[in-house]
């Protein structure tokens, strides 16, 4: 197991959301579930989440349509991101809806190692995310079931700048973008 140095714990992941993927999910997932629970690292920015209320919300707005069509949300960012586990890939896939994109991750050991390793440098390469620190230092660190939100997204034309990220609820503002711009197919 990668240890997580600055993981920053919200709650204990419950036993029966463990019983019901710990055969879809990786081990090494399963293992971050019960050592850290629901939290955040990365310098607050990466969040681990409960897969059974963004699969049970989000459904067909995670648009996987490639390979064996499953896609298990894991993890979110500070700015809106999703990171799903995708079985048929054997890795995390990121979903950066601001900017319309996919991004693979690795398998999660990789991730995991590659974020403690690399920190800044390598969240700064796979999710853009220089906007994050700026916000955190102009507004406050967000909430754990918050991210800040561009508005208007740059995927949609906005200036993607740091002026006009607004805290938002993540799960209602992923809602939203893939409402006004579509999933992102992967």
């Amino acid at each position: 197991m990668i240890e997580i140095a600055d993981f920053v714990e919200h709650a204990p992941v419950e036993p029966e959301v463990v019983a019901a993927y710990r055969d879809r999910v990786p081990a090494e997932l399963v293992e971050v579930w019960e050592q850290y629970g629901y939290g955040t690292f990365g310098q607050g920015f990466i969040r681990v989440i409960n897969p059974a209320v963004y699969e049970a919300e989000l459904g067909d707005r995670i648009g996987k349509t490639q390979g064996d069509g499953v896609a298990i949300p894991v993890m979110v960012t500070g700015l809106g991101d999703l990171i799903t586990w995708e079985p048929s890939l054997g890795g995390l896939v990121g979903l950066i809806f601001r900017e319309n994109r996919g991004v693979g991750l690795g398998d999660v050991d990789s991730f995991l190692l590659l974020t403690e390793a690399l920190g800044v440098d390598h969240l700064a390469s796979e999710f853009n995310w220089g906007v994050f620190p700026e916000a955190v230092a102009a507004q406050g660190a967000p909430d754990f079931d918050e991210s800040f939100i561009f508005v208007p997204l740059p995927s949609l034309g906005g200036p993607g700048t740091v002026d006009t990220l607004q805290k938002r609820q993540t799960l209602s503002a992923i809602q939203v973008m893939v409402d006004l711009q579509g999933p992102i197919g992967h």
